[in-house]
C-alpha cells in the first residue's frame, strides 16, 4: 500500500504542478486539489494551513513522515514539510485520501 501511495504522490509531483513550503501553499490553497502536510509543520502553522483549507474545501492528507522523507517523495535535496498538488484526477486523489487511514496519521 505504501509503494502504491508513494508512485501516486511521484506521479503528481513530477510534471511539476505543485507548490511546496508554507508560504507558497497559503498562498495558492484555493487553487490546489491536495494538500499534504508532513509531522515537521509546526503546530501553529499547521492550523493556519488547516483553517485556510476548510475554508476553500480543499483535502489535506496527514504524511506520516517527516519532512526529508517528503522532500525525497517529491525528489527534491531538501527539506519539505507541506506541498499543494495543483493537478491530478479524482481517482489519484481517493488512493491518497483512502490509503491515509492505513499509511498516514490523522492530526
Amino acid at each position: 500500500m505504501v509503494k502504491i501511495l508513494n508512485k501516486v504522490i511521484k506521479d503528481l509531483v513530477s510534471p511539476g504542478k505543485y507548490k511546496c513550503g508554507t508560504k507558497e501553499v497559503l498562498s495558492s490553497i484555493k487553487t490546489s486539489k491536495l494538500l499534504i502536510l508532513s509531522e515537521s509543520v509546526p503546530l501553529p502553522m499547521r492550523a493556519q494551513i488547516e483553517e485556510k483549507s476548510k475554508e476553500s474545501t480543499i483535502p489535506i492528507c496527514y504524511f506520516k513522515g517527516n519532512s526529508l522523507q517528503l522532500g525525497k517523495l517529491c525528489n527534491k535535496p531538501f527539506r519539505v514539510s507541506v506541498i499543494a498538488l495543483k493537478s491530478g484526477t479524482e481517482e489519484d486523489i481517493s488512493v491518497i485520501m483512502s490509503s491515509q487511514q492505513n499509511v498516514y496519521a490523522h492530526s
